[in-house]
């Protein structure tokens, strides 16, 4: 909880002094956003650690490959990487950019999940017999 009000803190700080540098230095605000955001996700990364050794110990329990469990967590930091990088696009006014990097992102989450994909539809196939 005490991150969670750190972070929500550091991010309306950053958003109050970013508005304040925009009208003289729109590029300084960027800036000063993004060191905001990777300060929040600085204080988050903190949290994840628990969270991967849960799925460690899932995965574990489950008798899951590390091969298929993989392109789960790739997919997921590919999803939060394409959200943020998409956000800061189109603070900076760039909606092409933005919608590309979207774009992308959804790419690459389909590629990191193909492995994943492949190996259902060849337990698929095995259990039709074919």
């Amino acid at each position: 909880m005490q991150t969670a009000i750190q972070i929500a803190g550091l991010c309306v700080i950053g958003a109050v002094l970013a508005q304040l540098v925009r009208r003289q230095k729109p590029e300084l605000a960027l800036c000063l956003a993004m060191a905001a955001c990777a300060a929040a996700l600085g204080l988050a990364a903190g949290a994840l650690e628990p969270v991967v050794a849960f799925f460690r110990r899932l995965q574990n329990l489950a008798g899951v490959e590390e091969a298929l469990f993989a392109p789960l967590l790739k997919t997921l930091a590919i999803g939060v990487l394409t959200q943020i990088s998409s956000a800061f696009c189109r603070d900076a006014g760039e909606q092409a950019l933005s919608r590309i990097a979207e774009l992308s992102g959804t790419a690459l989450a389909l590629y990191a999940a193909l492995p994943l994909a492949q190996a259902v539809l060849e337990t698929a196939e095995q259990l039709m017999g074919g």
